[in-house]
């Protein structure tokens, strides 16, 4: 990390270039995140101006079709000099794009929406267009004087950034009319299940409510309802372009105490705390147990994704759903020809991650290249990639009264000492969770959007079981 100085708030603050927890170099749209500096101190209202550059290949807004944009989720940690701790930073809030009134600074052709409770900020595309993003001389507005930083302390602060993807408001289809183990359906028939708000849903083996098997013993216990406060996918939703990599959840870790850390650490990377490295950078991560998945979360001020935000996420909304669908919208798959094997330009033929021999994750992205279409790069219908391969997406499932209790409240920024989240509504036992979307090493079969043959009770893993999990989070949008 390169380390700067300056004068402010009456003291010689150190700060860090940003360790962009996207993934230092995510080759398929390689974030970076410059520039940090710290200015315009207000004493008065005890806020300063946290400066920044962030770029990132690959972008896109459209009002036709998708109508939707990618973008980056910006938060900010700082640790005052004394301490070893790092604290998540509290951004000013206005109403949703209004820079003049937040005090943040909209770099030329962004626009940057910040949630209530100040925790992060959203900055994407003003208007319509595809390539690259370079926004420059941009500013979040930190009230310091909120996170109990004095005008006189001397703090170290970082930017973090993680590229997610907007999903916008609407009805969408769950369960695909196919044969999907234990997929959702309507009533007794076949047809998938239109989730047209957030209403509450009943679940019932009758006409026009929800209804699924369990053949598996991990479908779920067929009961509700899925209560109006458990998020369906029915209203907009940012979620994380790729699979955590390698180096995101290294980067987690090395912020975080040596206790935290230690609790969360599965023996992965090179190194010590912290300064732990990851053997492959871009390769997805999958190495994760439930709760470590709900730690990352809760540190970056985002939340869990529910089975049904994922099937919305990867079908989209007002689509008609196609029997036994992967997430690029067809039933055609084929199996990866790796090339640069592990190495940052490592690229791969077909379009899913599955089966034997492929015993290990790919770099997140690895499927797209410029020319790719959604079924070449095997990504959703927003542009989310591995859905469908590479490794399980653990989610909060409505097969058990645990899951649905789960409210769309996110994370605060921080975790308990003991290292897990600490979100009241947040199921705190495997019986909450369960995995979608198959992972490196399974059937073909389990890689179909609508398959739920382990979406309840943890698919059978514990809680604390690391498995070929990575981490998908998403953070309901305002």
């Amino acid at each position: 990390m390169n380390l700067k100085q300056m004068y402010i708030m009456k003291k010689i603050l150190t700060l860090l270039a940003i360790a962009a927890i996207a993934g230092l170099s995510v080759r398929a749209n390689n974030i970076q995140v410059a520039n940090i500096s710290i200015t315009d101190q207000n004493t008065t209202n005890r806020s300063s101006i946290v400066r920044f550059d962030v770029s990132w290949e690959n972008s896109w807004r459209t009002s036709n079709n998708e109508n939707n944009y990618d973008g980056a989720w910006l938060f900010v940690k700082f640790r005052k000099k004394s301490a070893q701790l790092w604290q998540h930073a509290t951004l000013n809030y206005a109403s949703p794009g209004n820079a003049t009134v937040s005090g943040h600074v909209q770099p030329t052709g962004s626009t940057i929406t910040t949630p209530a409770d100040g925790k992060g900020v959203w900055i994407y595309r003003l208007a319509n267009g595809i390539g690259a993003n370079n926004f420059i001389n941009g500013g979040l507005k930190w009230n310091y004087g909120v996170d109990g930083v004095l005008d006189n302390d001397s703090v170290e602060v970082k930017v973090f950034a993680l590229e997610m993807v907007y999903i916008p408001q609407g009805s969408f289809f769950a369960g695909s009319g196919g044969n999907e183990t234990n997929c959702f359906r309507t009533g007794a028939s076949t047809n998938p299940f239109l989730v047209p708000s957030e209403s509450s849903i009943n679940v019932a083996n009758t006409a026009g409510n929800l209804y699924y098997t369990n053949v598996t013993g991990f479908g779920g216990d067929i009961s509700g309802p899925v209560p109006a406060a458990f998020p369906k996918g029915f209203n907009a939703f940012w979620m994380m372009k790729y699979e955590s990599s390698q180096q995101q959840y290294a980067d987690f870790l090395n912020n975080l105490d040596l206790a935290r850390a230690n609790a969360r650490y599965a023996g992965l990377f090179t190194g010590t705390h912290p300064n732990l490295a990851a053997p492959f950078a871009e390769r997805a991560y999958v190495n994760a147990s439930y709760s470590d998945a709900s730690a990352f979360y809760d540190w970056a001020a985002l939340r869990p994704c529910t089975e049904l935000e994922y099937e919305k996420a990867a079908r989209g909304f007002n689509q008609m759903a196609t029997p036994n669908e992967y997430a690029w919208g067809n039933t055609s798959i084929t199996p990866p020809a790796v090339t640069n094997d592990g190495e940052a330009n490592e690229t791969a033929g077909g379009n899913a991650n599955y089966g034997i021999p492929n015993y290990r994750a790919l770099r997140t992205g690895a499927f797209a290249n410029d020319t790719s279409d959604r079924v070449k790069s095997g990504a959703g219908y927003y542009g989310i990639m591995e859905l469908s391969g590479n490794a399980f997406e653990p989610v909060i499932t409505v097969g058990t009264g645990t899951g649905r209790l789960f409210t769309k409240a996110n994370g605060d920024g921080k975790i308990d000492a003991t290292g897990e989240a600490d979100v009241a509504t947040w199921p705190t036992a495997v019986a909450g969770w369960g995995i979608r979307g198959g992972y490196y090493g399974s059937a073909a079969a389990l890689l179909r959007i609508s398959d739920r043959s382990n979406a309840s009770s943890g698919g059978g893993y514990g809680f604390d079981q690391r498995f070929n999990f990575s981490l998908r989070a998403v953070r309901t949008a305002e």
